[in-house]
């Protein structure tokens, strides 16, 4: 008798009731917000960066679940049968989950796409870098919104290892005024989030907004300090939804800044000031306090000590009555033991080197260390609707590690 069409066998380990597949599909590449600085993508550029899209989603709407559904069936009673109890932690758990095929092949495939992101985005702007690199020199010539340091020396943990498999990471240089890591960073990573966090890739800033309307409700910062700001893409929420505020954006990586800058004047904003520092001890001596400092998904770049660092330079330079607000992945604590393998699949195979430890990590302990009053500081969760909604009847498969609900710790320095 032929297969009932569309109907999931579950006749095997790993078989899982699928997503519907058309209820999430991945925005194609030509819908990115368009900007001069932007580069631009041949036919079958855009075609590679649709196929990591569509991977993607695959990966996460149709084997994810079955990865689920092995973990069950098969993973935890070999695991209970090898030590005699259940997994105790994650990292028991986890090799339990390596020996199951339907894992090894989601993992390695999840891998792929990152390599392949990274490769097709490296090779569309160095083809055409002279020309990009001119593009950006004219919109950043003559304004003061750049600031770089040729004599800084980036922290080693950005230096040491590329950060998503991206070559040269977020600081190496190739030529005068490069601007490679942040056009890459830009189209690639549009693809890997199959355009859900929107078409400039801006759903941390947006989530940040729509957080601070409902807990400082009318409240308008003059001065904000955006830590680790990449090529800018979540400062230019910010500098938008407050655009009678002065922002400062800070990050190590020249090539980040470079092109953020000109992203930002080619995007008409004109509010934002990018420095070239370690975030770790803003170069902002002479600079008043700020009404509103944030880090968004920076944290895991870092390290340990860096992180306590950043907290203390966030609470020093925060203006009374001000608020530091940084911005991440939910922590592990009290998650499934599977649900913590999936989220810490960034750590052990992305090039993320702090992600893992980053996440059992006590971030109001290292607030209230950094400074802050204990009863300051506080946990809470940010979010923002995806671009696109999914019908209510589609069920969709959270890709962890890359989901639009984040975890938030803030603390507030009182009024004087």
């Amino acid at each position: 008798m032929a297969a009932n069409p569309g109907v999931e066998s579950h006749d095997h380990p790993g078989a899982a009731p699928s997503p519907t597949p058309g209820s999430a599909l991945p925005r194609p590449w030509h819908t990115i917000l368009k900007h001069a600085a932007l580069p631009t993508l041949t036919h079958d550029e855009q075609a590679r960066f649709n196929v990591v899209a569509a991977m993607n989603r695959f990966l996460a709407q149709q084997l994810l679940p079955r990865v689920e559904a092995a973990a069950g069936q098969v993973v935890e009673p070999a695991l209970k049968a090898e030590l005699g109890r259940p997994a105790a932690d994650r990292h028991e758990y986890r090799r339990g989950l390596e020996r199951e095929l339907t894992w090894r092949i989601w993992s390695r495939m999840r891998r792929a796409t990152m390599e392949m992101r990274q490769q097709a985005g490296r090779l569309a702007v160095l083809r055409q870098l002279p020309a990009l690199v001119d593009t950006c020199r004219k919109l950043n010539a003559g304004h003061d919104h750049l600031r770089l340091d040729p004599s800084l020396v980036p922290p080693r943990y950005l230096r040491a290892l590329p950060a998503h498999l991206m070559p040269g990471g977020y600081t190496g240089e190739l030529v005068a005024d490069d601007i490679t890591a942040g056009a890459s960073y830009e189209i690639g990573i549009y693809a890997t989030l199959g355009g859900q966090s929107g078409p400039a890739s801006d759903r941390a800033g947006r989530a940040t907004v729509t957080w601070l309307e409902a807990h400082r409700p009318g409240w308008r910062p003059r001065r904000i300090l955006d830590l680790g700001c990449g090529m800018g893409a979540n400062t230019l929420v910010l500098a938008r939804a407050f655009p009678d505020a002065e922002v400062v954006a800070i990050d190590a990586g020249a090539p980040m800044l470079r092109y953020g800058a000109a992203r930002a004047r080619a995007l008409g904003v004109d509010n934002v000031r990018f420095i070239q520092g370690d975030i770790e001890q803003p170069p902002l001596s002479d600079e008043a306090p700020f009404d509103l400092i944030v880090s968004l998904m920076v944290l895991h770049e870092t390290s340990r000590t860096a992180v306590q660092r950043i907290f203390k330079a966030s609470f020093e330079h925060l203006a009374a009555g001000g608020l530091a607000f940084h911005l991440e992945q939910p922590p592990y604590r009290d998650k499934p033991l599977l649900e913590q393998c999936l989220r810490d699949w960034d750590g052990r195979y992305n090039n993320e080197a702090f992600w893992s430890a980053l996440h059992d990590t006590d971030l109001v302990a290292a607030m209230r260390q950094a400074g802050f009053d204990a009863g300051a500081v506080r946990e809470t969760r940010a979010d923002t609707a995806a671009p696109r909604p999914t019908p209510d009847h589609a069920k969709v498969q959270e890709d962890y590690g890359r989901g639009g609900t984040w975890y938030v710790v803030t603390g507030e320095r009182q009024a004087s």
